[in-house]
């Protein structure tokens, strides 16, 4: 890895995007973004990030908030999945014991539980909307 990364200019430009030595702003968020965008540069240049690859990535991005989709990426990054084994290391650390266990499948998921017969999601929304009407009730 070069050097660039501890030259001036570049610690500079962390420090002004993330907005240190400003008097306005929170503090605490602040730090954040220098960190987070000083670990990007980082990243870039352990593994030789070419231009073309970083827009690839942006490209992706922007179609995902096209889409309205990029909520997508948390689970997909495991990032919930992270936030969740942080809650329950610190309520085990607070010796808080028992309640429903975090899962990326939802409050009400349990390990080995009998599949449905029925499909779920769109498709049983799609079923019910070919026999129902706003003004009717159906059974499925």
């Amino acid at each position: 890895m070069s050097d660039l990364l501890d030259t001036p200019e570049v610690q500079g430009l962390v420090n002004k995007v993330s907005g240190l030595g400003t008097e306005t702003g929170n503090a605490r968020l602040k730090r954040i973004v220098h960190r987070v965008v000083s670990d990007l540069f980082k990243t870039i240049e352990e593994f030789d990030v070419q231009p073309d690859e970083f827009w690839s990535a942006m490209s992706y991005l922007t179609e995902l908030g096209k889409a309205n989709e990029v909520g997508l990426l948390v689970p997909g990054l495991g990032l919930e999945t992270f936030l969740d084994l942080r809650t329950d290391d610190a309520e085990r650390r607070a010796g808080i014991e028992g309640g429903t266990p975090r899962t990326i499948e939802g409050p009400l998921y349990v390990a080995g539980a009998p599949l449905s017969k029925e499909e779920a999601g769109s498709t049983m929304a799609a079923k019910r909307a070919r026999c129902c009407s706003w003004t009717a009730k159906c059974a499925m």
